[in-house]
């Protein structure tokens, strides 16, 4: 998927359960954030070209967890993502 602008799915292959986890979390915290109504005053165009950047790499960090057979963890706490 890097022509999505994910990286090369063998990076992923390096990593752990624990790091994908937290990697998919902060991805989903910067979508959030481009999808907040204080983005607005961005271009739709610019916007969507990085929701569906991010998109891509969302899916590459969710295909090597699931390839790794981590567990889900689709109701961890917010706190325990680092920015």
């Amino acid at each position: 998927m890097p022509s999505l602008g994910g990286p090369a799915p063998d990076e992923h292959q390096e990593k752990d359960c624990a790091a994908l986890n937290d990697e998919h979390a902060l991805l989903l915290v910067e979508r959030d954030d481009l999808n907040s109504p204080q983005n607005s005053s961005r271009a739709d165009a610019e916007r969507e070209a990085e929701l569906t950047k991010l998109n891509g790499k969302l899916y590459t960090v969710a295909k090597a967890e699931f390839d790794k057979s981590c567990p889900a963890v689709a109701n961890a706490p917010m706190g325990s993502v680092v920015r």
